[in-house]
């Protein structure tokens, strides 16, 4: 199968598992919402922030390390496990017994107990990063996708019941354990690997040379989204951190399904290429095929959040609404930078992907302290606000090593930017003209719609180019059941 097909059909199936896990994981959010306050909800996402920082460390980019190696290697895979489970042991034993008691003492006390018993995961997600990166290297996307269906779905029927049985916020806390647990499980189970008895020091120092900045640059870079959040913790407390939860999971779990698929799915495809020009023509093509609707969901989430999330969490949660479109309008520059990071992996650059990681953290620090203390709305505006400026960077670095002009890189998103921006004023203007007394699931459905026709008669019209390459790339990756529609489209539109 050809580079583009593998894309193509990893691509799916990662958007897949992404729509499944993030369906069911939000289903048990709104439920846990509903159920209990503001304050409860910052407690957990406290304790959630530790455990996804520390997760990082314990992978240590040794999946990385995996997907782009040449060949596999049984030596070299074994040193990796062993040292993910030593990095998994130290980082549990830290959470467990420094951590846990820091948050107690800066945070709040109840939120120490959730942090040690989350930290099982930390040992959970060492034994299984590098089988993950097995299954990685050999386009093996649709094992993981498997396991994180049926892995959420397990787990998320435990969690709702517990929900139901008036648990709270422990509900999510046995849901992220169950989920940990059964993924780790079926990954060994898919990956059809034992590690051996080896441990090679030699490959330990490359591993560490290549892993290190990657793993400093993915923790800074990881704290630099999560110091909003710290911050709107210790300076304004649960409650307000509640809110601005509230109004980014939504965000987050539409990253996971139109964005990190791509970024998953693009590391071994640009590893398996070995010019410096394939790499960078690949990263623009990949980056102008997601911008294409990409664009138009963030900014139509932008327009509709306040709406939606009084409809989904009720008026309890209704200031969510505004963080919603303010960190909404940040999302965009995402599209580059996600790409951008995958193309100087694949080509060794972690050193790079740690600079841009440090850029990104002393913008969100810088713009936390000033804008935090005015609340949660400006708060979320000011992370928007970062994600733009740092965005700079991270295109100059592509230029550098990839010699891809800045003006080069503006021309693929700019179509598809400008159209879903026109798009999200109208929307904006159109909520002044509908009737207030319409229930808020008809003003959505109205709205959305709207929405989604403007963008395409922008793009089918104005930028019909665009619109031709966007399909002709479809059709290129699409799988075989799925090209007589995309045919059928560009017949329609004539644009075959």
């Amino acid at each position: 199968m050809s580079l583009k097909k593998n894309f193509g059909k990893s691509t799916v199936w990662m958007s897949t598992a992404a729509s499944g896990n993030s369906l069911i994981s939000f289903v048990i959010f709104i439920i846990l919402s509903r159920l209990l306050a503001p304050e409860d909800i910052g407690l957990v996402a406290f304790a959630l922030i530790v455990v996804e920082l520390g997760k990082i460390i314990v992978n240590a980019g040794f999946s990385q390390a995996i997907v782009r190696h040449t060949e596999w290697d049984e030596r070299y895979a074994a040193t990796c496990f062993y040292l993910n489970l030593l990095l998994a042991v130290l980082v549990t034993a830290v959470a467990f017994w420094v951590i846990a008691p820091l948050v107690a003492y800066y945070y709040d006390t109840r939120a120490e107990l959730l942090v040690q018993v989350l930290s099982i995961i930390f040992l959970l997600e060492g034994a299984k990063a590098v089988h993950e990166g097995k299954l990685k290297r050999d386009f093996n996307f649709r094992a993981i996708a498997l396991r994180t269906i049926i892995a959420s779905l397990l787990s998320g029927t435990l969690g709702i019941l517990l929900a139901i049985q008036g648990y709270g916020l422990w509900a999510l806390v046995w849901q992220q354990l169950l989920n940990q647990l059964l993924i780790t499980l079926i990954t060994w189970y898919s990956a059809h690997w034992f590690p051996g008895w080896h441990f090679s020091f030699a490959h330990s120092r490359s591993l560490l040379r290549f892993s290190a900045p990657l793993t400093l640059a993915q923790l800074v870079s990881n704290l630099a989204t999560k110091i909003y959040e710290m911050l709107i913790g210790i300076l304004i407390g649960p409650a307000a951190l509640g809110f601005f939860r509230v109004g980014g999971r939504v965000l987050f779990i539409m990253q996971e399904i139109v964005i990190k698929p791509f970024e998953q799915a693009l590391l071994p495809a640009l590893s398996r290429l070995n010019e410096t020009q394939a790499r960078a023509q690949a990263t623009l093509r990949v980056m102008r095929i997601s911008a294409y609707f990409t664009f138009p969901i963030f900014f139509g989430a932008a327009a509709l959040g306040p709406e939606f999330i009084q409809l989904a969490f009720t008026d309890k949660w209704a200031q969510s609404g505004q963080v919603m479109t303010m960190l909404a309008l940040g999302i965009a520059p995402l599209v580059i930078s996600t790409q951008v990071n995958s193309a100087l992996t694949a080509s060794g650059h972690t050193h790079y992907v740690m600079i841009l990681a440090g850029i990104a953290f002393a913008l969100n620090c810088l713009l936390g302290f000033l804008l935090v203390p005015f609340g949660i709305v400006v708060a979320a505006a000011g992370y928007a606000l970062r994600a733009y400026l740092s965005i700079i960077f991270n295109m100059l670095f592509f230029k550098k090593i990839f010699q891809v002009g800045l003006l080069q890189q503006l021309r693929v998103i700019a179509p598809t930017f400008s159209a879903a921006l026109i798009m999200f004023a109208l929307v904006q203007a159109t909520k002044l003209l509908l009737p207030t007394d319409w229930a808020l699931g008809l003003r959505l459905l109205v709205l959305a719609g709207f929405g989604g026709l403007i963008y395409v008669l922008i793009m089918s019209c104005i930028f019909r180019h665009e619109t031709k390459h966007f399909l002709g790339e479809s059709a290129a990756m699409a799988p075989t059941k799925a090209k007589p529609f995309i045919h059928y489209v560009q017949r329609l539109l004539r644009l075959a």
